[in-house]
């Protein structure tokens, strides 16, 4: 492994500190009221300094997002022991239990969903998991994984969207109920959850 130059090992270390700055202003005073000249400050860079690293707020966000989930790829992966149904089930649980915890920044991810920059971990690890299963034939073959994919992660990012406008019900249930109806489906041969 190459080590760092000195200037390239500057530009990281600024990196981090500016974005290490941003998680903890949004996490102490929300997202919405944080500005990028109160990141800046704290972090002790100027404001182009910032926007040498990050666009947008939100692309702190994303870059916090995309952290978070990149083991999640892997472990999708590499866990072929356990059945496709648990891994799901524990992916999804561990997205409701940050999409709780850090429930404003989860909304920014959520909100910013679209055009190229978007965060698609949460799409990778099903995918990876769902190709996995079709491969120990425990997923039909019937279907593309990734529309697969597309398709559980469009219903669980739907209901987290109803949680956090509604503020109604237990996200880790109503997921839980959309990964049944997602692998068993809604025939009538079904026992009630």
């Amino acid at each position: 492994m190459t080590e760092l130059s000195r200037r390239e090992r500057k530009k990281k270390e600024t990196r981090e500190r500016i974005f290490t700055n941003a998680m903890q202003l949004f996490r102490l005073q929300g997202f919405t009221a944080t500005s990028v000249q109160q990141i800046t400050q704290q972090a002790d860079v100027g404001k182009g300094t910032f926007y040498n690293y990050f666009s947008t707020k939100e692309a702190v966000i994303l870059e916090f997002s995309r952290r978070t989930w990149k083991d999640l790829v892997n472990k999708g992966r590499q866990e072929p022991t356990v059945s496709t149904r648990q891994r799901l089930g524990d992916l999804l649980q561990a997205w409701v239990g940050f999409m709780i915890e850090d429930r404003e920044i989860a909304w920014v991810t959520v909100r910013n969903r679209e055009g190229a920059d978007y965060d698609m971990s949460l799409h990778y690890a099903l995918l990876a998991i769902l190709t996995v299963g079709q491969q120990n034939n425990e997923i039909s073959r019937v279907f593309d994984p990734a529309f697969l994919a597309e398709s559980l992660e469009g219903m669980v990012v739907q209901h987290f969207i109803r949680w956090f406008v509604s503020d109604v019900g237990d996200l880790h249930e109503e997921v839980n109920h959309s990964l049944a109806v997602f692998l068993d489906g809604l025939s009538d041969n079904q026992q009630e959850a």
